[in-house]
């Protein structure tokens, strides 16, 4: 009975510990960790046109590389990391307001439907995905490639 306890505790440490892992933020926003091994699948049901959601992937040292899901107003579902060419160097990444990413360093706004273009040099950096029924899918090695951004 007493080892019985004993891995329930365990569960039910894990599961806290689990949970709590699942969102982190940066600047008050909240990303939502997604985990996979060769491909990050995402559920676009939630993503309304004219907005966007921010993820994260850990890799194997626990560093947090982020990305954005956008669908625009046109339907188009579009992805990035949450860093620019220019300024990824500062880890500030984007705001999102209303159907706009904003540059946290130099304050390019990119409306959703161009963001993938960017201003001058400073331009969202393209993150390949495909969609498949409703779900966006993302290869790890994809994400893995744009780890020297964070």
């Amino acid at each position: 009975m007493e080892q019985v306890k004993h891995v329930r505790g365990k569960l039910l440490a894990g599961a806290i510990i689990g949970a709590a892992a699942l969102a982190f933020s940066i600047s008050g926003e909240r990303y939502t960790m997604v985990t996979g091994r060769d491909v990050l699948s995402i559920d676009l049901s939630a993503l309304a046109p004219g907005t966007a959601r921010k993820y994260g992937y850990a890799d194997d040292a626990g560093r947090k590389l982020r990305f954005l899901l956008a669908r625009g107003e046109d339907g188009q579902v579009r992805s990035v990391f949450d860093v620019c060419r220019e300024c990824y160097s500062y880890h500030k990444g984007y705001a999102i307001s209303g159907n706009e990413l904003i540059c946290r360093v130099c304050g390019n706004r990119y409306p959703i439907d161009r963001m993938t273009t960017g201003k001058a040099s400073c331009v969202p950096v393209a993150l390949a995905h495909r969609e498949d029924r409703g779900i966006a899918k993302i290869r790890v090695a994809d994400v893995l490639a744009g780890r020297s951004l964070f």
